[in-house]
């Protein structure tokens, strides 16, 4: 419990300077939190604690024997009578056992603080990954919100046009053209000088007016047409991007409840209560890639897994040489008193004399399967623990070189989306301008938006993915 209370006051000093350093830096705040309060670091800890007080416990002495012995009747000896007999015996292993033995605790709490260094690194990570989820979907909210005004947006201009064509003066005009047509034979007649004139004029009358009340019903229903088409487009335009704002506005609702889940899971990595709030940077570091980034495959060896699994092989060597030893004999030093009772009319000059006797034992090992099969368990256990070792590190080859690739791989896309978003963005506006003008490429300007959103979310998953593909690579090669 002291080397645990020395571990969190550790803690507490690291907490102190990194909040000095870092105070506008929320991420490492909730990393130092974690590693107070997250239990699994504690029960971690607490074990390789456990395991260094098994060290002075394994280099001990086994226990010395203390033998007494009352004789209810006194035995009557030469020297007098004998009342009590007390014995006292130490036994020795071989040469080399116990300090065999302090090595496989010795290296069996370095492996159970490798598990320690680990499980650290291990919440570490987790706590960078979900910092960086929490990050992303309050980003995919904002981005979804803006979005949301801009369809909000263009809304008002589809019920805008949808209006103005409902009330489009193009009636008036066909009206006036049907007054002028109905005019012009009235006038013809008036100007008549005689019979043959004025029928002529009447006939010219006639035909002209049935000409024009045929063009003015073909007008009239050419207008009424375009009139029609004009309000059913602008209908359609007003349910089009109504239907994108349920929609967004759902998905906004969705990640709001994502949020919560992704709170909680962040909470329960630092041991608080699921509602606590967390707050997040603005933006996340842009970090550009290491040139060198290749030679951290060299440090995976150094990760915890690897270092645990190696220190396990060394505790089983040193647990093989104390078995080995074992198997000869123990050595015993000891001393017997015998208390002794002078007796009436014995007139030796011993009567009455305690005895003291010095004593040596030794054991005999002589069932040999037990010792040859505690060898062979030392064997298969060093062996089992360096081909997990060797297994580690094969896995954490191919661990890194895919987050290297996740990793250059997002670097690719932030870039991408960052010009994509730009070009998006410039091409909305544009289409914006022209639908506010002249009422044409609707679809477009909300085919265009739809794709604006999908390439600025892509690119907060791409700059997410790229700080957590390095946060992964600072997990691999053990350097928390």
């Amino acid at each position: 419990m002291e080397k645990a209370g020395n571990y969190i006051i550790w803690i507490l000093i690291s907490i102190l300077s990194t909040l000095a350093g870092n105070a506008q830096d929320s991420l490492y705040y909730y990393l130092e939190e974690a590693a107070i309060n997250n239990p699994e670091v504690k029960a971690s800890f607490l074990e390789y604690s456990a395991a260094l007080e098994k060290v002075p416990q394994a280099s001990s002495l086994p226990d010395p024997e203390l033998q007494l012995g009352y004789f209810i009747k006194p035995m009557e000896l030469l020297g007098g009578s004998q009342v009590a007999d007390i014995r006292l015996m130490q036994m020795f292993p071989w040469f080399g056992t116990l300090k065999a033995a302090k090595d496989e605790s010795s290296k069996m709490a370095l492996a159970k603080f490798e598990g320690f260094r680990e499980t650290k690194n291990r919440l570490y990570f987790n706590v960078k990954a979900s910092y960086f989820k929490i990050y992303r979907t309050q980003k995919e909210i904002e981005i979804a919100e803006q979005n949301l005004e801009i369809l909000h947006t263009l809304e008002n201009i589809a019920l805008i046009k949808f209006r103005s064509g409902g009330t489009s003066g193009i009636p008036g005009k066909v009206s006036k053209m049907q007054s002028a047509g109905s005019t012009t034979p009235t006038g013809q007649n008036s100007m008549g000088g005689n019979d043959m004139l004025n029928q002529g004029s009447m006939a010219a009358g006639a035909q002209s007016s049935i000409g024009n009340n045929s063009q003015m019903s073909v007008t009239n229903g050419g207008m009424g047409k375009t009139m029609e088409g004009n309000g059913k487009d602008a209908m359609v335009n007003l349910l089009r991007v109504q239907i994108e704002i349920h929609e967004l506005e759902n998905r906004i609702s969705l990640l709001t409840d994502q949020l919560i889940t992704d709170k909680v899971s962040f909470n329960q990595l630092l041991n608080r209560e699921p509602s606590s709030e967390v707050f997040t940077k603005e933006s996340l570091n842009e970090t550009a890639v290491p040139a060198d980034i290749l030679s951290l495959s060299d440090s995976l060896v150094n990760h915890p897994m690897v270092k645990m699994y190696e220190a396990e092989s060394e505790a089983n060597s040193a647990k093989l040489r104390m078995v080995s030893r074992m198997s000869y004999p123990m050595l015993g030093l000891g001393l017997n008193y015998s208390v002794i009772q002078k007796r009436e009319g014995n007139a030796s000059a011993m009567n009455g004399n305690d005895m003291i006797m010095p004593m040596a034992s030794v054991s005999l090992p002589i069932y040999r399967k037990k010792y040859n099969a505690m060898r062979r368990e030392a064997e298969y256990l060093r062996d089992a623990s360096g081909y997990s070792a060797e297994n580690v590190k094969n896995y954490l080859v191919v661990e890194f070189r895919q987050s290297l690739q996740n990793l250059y791989d997002a670097d690719r896309k932030v870039i991408l989306y960052s010009d994509q978003v730009n070009l998006a963005d410039k091409s909305v506006q544009l289409l914006i301008a022209s639908f506010s003008a002249n009422g044409s490429n609707f679809e477009e300007v909300l085919r265009m938006q739809q794709q604006l959103l999908d390439y600025q979310f892509k690119q907060v998953e791409a700059v997410v993915d790229k700080n957590t593909s390095l946060a992964r690579l600072v997990y691999l090669t053990g350097n928390n």
